[in-house]
Parts: C-alpha cells; structure tokens; sequence
C-alpha cells in the first residue's frame, strides 16, 4: 500500500483522537449475523447429505472445511476496526499502522482459501450430475484451474514481501523487496469474479437438457444462479479496492468498507453453494405437512359425516312418542356413530402411516 505524498499529508485535518469520526459497528453486526447463517446452513446441508440422502461426499467435506477459514475472516476484520479500521487516517493513532496491515494482510490469506475451496467444492458437487464426457471434461479442467489460481495467488500472498514483516513493518519498507500490491489484490478480485461466472454457466446446459418439466428446469436454475449474489458482492469489493488505489488515500476509512464486502462476498458464497443441497429437506418439510393437512381434513369430514348419519338413523329408528308416553331411547345409536368415528379415525391413521412410508422412499 503506497504511503501518500508529503503534499497530501499537509492537506490534512488535524487528529482527533477525542471523538473521531467512526462508521459504526455494522461490521460486526453483519460479521457475526452472517457467520451464523453460514454455520447453519453448512450444517444442514451436513445432516441432508448424511441422514436424509446418505450421500455425502468430498463436496460437503470440501465445503465443511470452509468453516474455520470463515471464523478466523470474521475475527481478523473485527479485530482490525480496533486498530483504525473504520477511521479517517488522519485520526489513527501512530500505534495502530502495524496491527491494522497485519490484520489486512491476514485477511487476504483468508479469502484467497475460502474462495478457492468454495469454488472447488461447488465444481465437486457438478459431478453428481454431469453425465456428458464433454461436459464432465469441461469441469475437470475447471477444476484443475481453479486449483492452480488459488495455489498462485496464495503463494503470492505469503511472498508479498521479503522479509514477509516487512509488509506491516514500515520501517522495513526501504530494504524489502515487495510485490506490487495494487496489481496483486485487482488481479485476485478480476480474475476471482470471472471464475464465478464460468463456473455458474458451466451447468446450465446440462439442466435444460433433462427431462423435468420447464418449472422444475427454472427452480433448478434459479438456485444455481444464487451465486450472483457472490459475483455482485464481488464487484462492489472491486469498486472499494480501485477507490482504495486510485481514488483515495484515506485507505482506513475505504478498508473497512473493503472488509465488510469481504464478510459479505465470502459468506454468500457458502450460503449460494450449500443451498441448493438443501431441497430434500424443505420438499420433505411441505409434504409432511400435506399430509398432516390431509389427514385432520379427512378425520374432520369423515365425523361430520358419521355424526349426521347418526342422528338420521337415530331419527328413522326411534319414532316421536305419543303424547303422555316417557320419552326413553337407546343410546345403541350413539354407541354406533362413536364405533363409527373411531375406526374411521384409526383407518385414517393407518393410511397416514402408509403415505409417510412410500415418501420415505422417494
């Protein structure tokens, strides 16, 4: 990161190191709130693959690896609004420079990994129904991309400088040998941005392929294409990262946005990939209450019905008494309409337990 000219220091205020100006705790609000959402929603993908579906496979394990990357994200850019993040440069304290740097830096490793294994276990997860050499080709090789742009982008995080302190480490700056860090994070944002897109089209094809009706072909590509939302907080952090090079030097104040797009980036990418696994769980959800439904429908119809037929025969059988006569029934009428009920009911159950069955084995 460039340190600004003599020129733009003398233009600024002076520090306030009072009542600085502050953009709010919205970084750990959204941090942690979408920390959560990932966690659950990788969770359950975990429980669908393994108790529903007993399929899991090296998708779900790749995706479940993610988790610790995300946490250590999540706390690096909390910790780094401690340390000037969210603040005018001009009103950082002089102890903060180094622990802000390294918390940026450690925060770039995160998301060269997160992203990398996203995309991975995304691409993973087309293997179970890419049947087309052509396109199961097509994905290997995407495969085989996506794992060299993550190990090339990595090793140039862990060589960004040499002695690596020396990318936190200002003192450092004149003896080190540095990669250029400008080119270095658009290059990682750009080409992280078109990846996505190649691998959200990648399946498409395929989809409109099979035979489901055009309704299901739509839902099946509209949960793929959740990943936009990933691809869309991508290009807000490209925006942030060129404001950061190219517009400003207030690079504290403009870093804190640029770390809470990252939060955002990284955690929809979870929560878009691991969505879709989720469909047996909500199809199996809305048809059990279907069937609950059915079932409280038909019992409720079914003693309306008996009641009523009940009460006819109680009529047809036990003609009004003359008058002065005592007005005694038999109570074998009710007897018969409570029997009635009652197996109804039980029948009822037991072709509840019937549906329940067949729907397991779907």
């Amino acid at each position: 990161m460039k340190a600004p000219p003599s020129e733009i220091i003398a233009s600024w205020p002076e520090p306030n190191y009072v009542n600085p100006d502050y953009q709010g705790p919205q970084l750990l609000i959204v941090g942690v709130i979408l920390l959560v959402v990932s966690c659950t929603v990788v969770g359950l993908r975990l429980w669908v693959r393994l108790h529903m579906k007993n399929s899991a496979s090296w998708d779900d394990w790749i995706m479940l690896s993610v988790i610790p990357f995300m946490v250590c994200s999540t706390a690096v850019a909390i910790l780094g609004t401690r340390y000037g993040w969210g603040y005018h440069i001009w009103d950082s304290k002089p102890g903060w420079r180094k622990p802000a740097l390294m918390t940026s830096y450690f925060s770039q490793i995160c998301l060269t990994i997160i992203m990398t294994l996203v995309k991975l276990s995304l691409l993973a997860s087309y293997l179970r129904f890419l049947t087309l050499p052509l396109y199961r080709h097509l994905n290997w090789g995407m495969i085989t991309l996506v794992t060299c742009w993550g190990i090339a982008f990595l090793v140039a995080s862990l060589t960004a400088c040499r002695p690596l302190r020396a990318y936190w480490d200002t003192g450092l700056a004149l003896q080190a040998q540095c990669i250029d860090d400008q080119a270095r994070t658009l290059a990682f944002t750009i080409s992280n941005l078109v990846t996505d897109v190649m691998i959200l089209i990648l399946p498409i094809p395929t989809f409109w392929r099979l035979k489901l009706p055009i309704r299901e072909r739509l839902a099946l590509t509209g949960l793929m294409s959740l990943g936009l939302l990933a691809c869309a907080a991508s290009a807000v952090r490209l925006y942030y990262a060129h404001r950061i090079y190219h517009v400003t030097y207030d690079s504290s104040w403009e870093g804190y946005n640029l770390s809470l797009w990252i939060l955002v980036e990284t955690n929809l990418a979870v929560i878009c990939a691991s969505i879709p696994t989720l469909r047996p769980l909500v199809r199996g959800y809305f048809s059990e209450s279907r069937l609950n439904s059915r079932s409280c429908g038909n019992s409720s119809s079914s003693t309306h019905r008996h009641l009523a037929q009940g009460v006819s025969l109680s009529a047809s059988t036990h003609p009004p008494p003359s008058p002065g006569s005592p007005r005694i029934y038999k109570q074998t009428t009710i007897k018969q309409t409570f029997y009635m009920t009652e197996s109804t009911e039980a029948l009822n159950d037991e072709a509840y337990q019937v549906e329940m069955s067949s729907l397991g084995k779907i």
